[in-house]
């Protein structure tokens, strides 16, 4: 790894970006751009395109300044001495898009709610625990080349400080899409309320709990207000709570959910199982259905024509450790039902999603496997992680995919995904938003530790 002091570079097709990575100077100041040149061995740059070889990627800041053929040598570059570069040799690595998984749970962890429910407590952890676990696991996560996530569910408090703390640039962390509470009915798969709290109703609105149009309004107005980047909703039970797999949600509540979340500019992603439900998810409008194991044609035909996209979430049934019994039914309906199979045949947008928190964060990767095992290519895969995740979260504009203006998020592996997709459970080299995470296998100190804006 080598430092230069350079200054503005005559690049081919510069854009004259802003430098937006940059941050202003107690004096005011302007701080020097920094540049990164990434020389790419192997380089996909847009996956679902052809990879090419002996690229460079050079990076300004947080963003991509261009994608040149051959490897850049910046002794050959001139300007003012206030600008910085640094040259990262990846020519015997892969090199790809940061991945994205549009379904987790940070908060989560299976071997603490196990321990805790065989244990017989049902005292709930408490805000602090949960932050510290999202924390953790953010790091997890970005440490196996995950560098956005959309966290689907957690409560009104946990991931929310650890993503703002992630935006804030205090620590390096994934990007993450908060949902905070999902909204559920009483008595429904991810109703968390003990029975004396039924009937408070600020106690209801933090968990997301909501009956009656009226009522589920109110509940994505909440999480709105609260900062969620997405609204989340449990459509039907689910096999982590034993609340059967049949719908829970009436249509004009589900129709409110959605409604009231597009008017608030967010997305609505449906928890569902029954086909019943999923039909009624989709015509209510939702962006994506999750997990969707039990969809009939009719419902994989209403989700093509509508552009609805399947998060499948295979780790989740597959089954994670969670389930420690050796022939979980969830297995049984995925086999019998193969509604990953059929979405992919029909036609069906697919993105990567895990349900990591039934399962280890970090082991998020193995997801790929299932895909590819479930008769996905492994370019579809890699690019339901990348292109596909980006359009469903709505930020194709800044990642997805490594061109110029978009944010520089990528990571390098040593082997060849699309010869193998095992080789993802590898990866030794994340960048994100143009900030080196991880370098040679190892993470790199996450915490920064600005100057105290007061004394006491």
């Amino acid at each position: 790894m080598k430092h230069h002091r350079i200054g503005a570079f005559a690049l081919a097709a510069a854009l004259g970006l802003a430098a937006s990575g940059s941050t202003a100077l107690a004096a005011g100041k302007a701080s020097p751009d920094h540049y990164v040149l990434i020389h790419a061995g192997t380089l996909l740059a847009v996956p679902g395109r052809p990879v090419e070889r002996q690229m460079t990627i050079v990076v300004r800041n947080d963003r991509i300044q261009g994608v040149d053929k051959g490897y850049t040598d910046p002794a050959t570059l001139h300007g003012s001495a206030d600008a910085t570069v640094e040259v990262v040799d990846l020519r015997d690595r892969f090199v790809l898009p940061g991945l994205m998984d549009a379904h987790v749970h940070l908060a989560m962890e299976p071997t603490f709610g196990r321990h805790r429910t065989e244990r017989g407590d049902r005292n709930p952890p408490t805000g602090a625990q949960l932050a510290v676990n999202a924390l953790i696991h953010a790091r997890r996560s970005l440490a196996a080349g995950f560098t956005t996530l959309r966290d689907l569910g957690s409560d009104d408090t946990s991931v929310f400080a650890v993503r703002n703390a992630i935006n804030d640039g205090r620590i390096i962390g994934p990007r993450i899409l908060v949902a905070g509470s999902a909204l559920a009915v009483t008595g429904g798969h991810g109703d968390s309320l003990p029975i004396d709290a039924t009937g408070d109703a600020q106690a209801r609105l933090r968990d997301g709990t909501c009956d009656g149009p009226y009522e589920c309004r109110e509940a994505v107005r909440f999480q709105y207000k609260l900062g969620a980047d997405i609204i989340k909703f449990t459509s039907t039970g689910g096999f982590a709570s034993n609340t059967g797999l049949d719908p829970q949600f009436f249509p004009d509540e589900i129709e409110a959910i959605v409604s009231t979340a597009h008017l608030l500019g967010l997305k609505a992603a449906a928890h569902a199982y029954s086909p019943i439900a999923i039909r009624q998810a989709v015509r209510a409008g939702v962006d994506s259905i999750e997990h969707g194991f039990l969809v009939d044609d009719e419902g994989l035909g209403l989700m093509k024509k509508a552009g609805t996209y399947l998060v499948p979430t295979l780790s989740a049934s597959y089954p994670p450790p969670i389930f420690r019994i050796p022939d979980p039914e969830s297995v049984r309906i995925r086999n019998e039902h193969k509604a990953f199979e059929r979405a992919y045949a029909a036609g069906v947008k697919i993105a990567f999603g895990t349900d990591a928190g039934t399962f280890t964060h970090g082991d998020n990767a193995k997801e790929f496997g299932l895909m590819v095992r479930f008769g996905m290519s492994p370019m579809d895969a890699l690019r339901s992680a990348t292109v596909a995740t980006a359009d469903l979260f709505g930020i194709s504009a800044d990642a997805g995919t490594l061109e110029p203006g978009k944010l520089a998020d990528l990571i390098a592996l040593a082997g060849n995904p699309l010869d193998d997709v095992g080789t993802l459970l590898d990866v030794d080299f994340v960048m994100k938003s143009g900030r080196i995470a991880k370098r040679d296998g190892r993470m790199i100190e996450p915490f920064s530790y600005p100057k105290p804006s007061a004394t006491f």
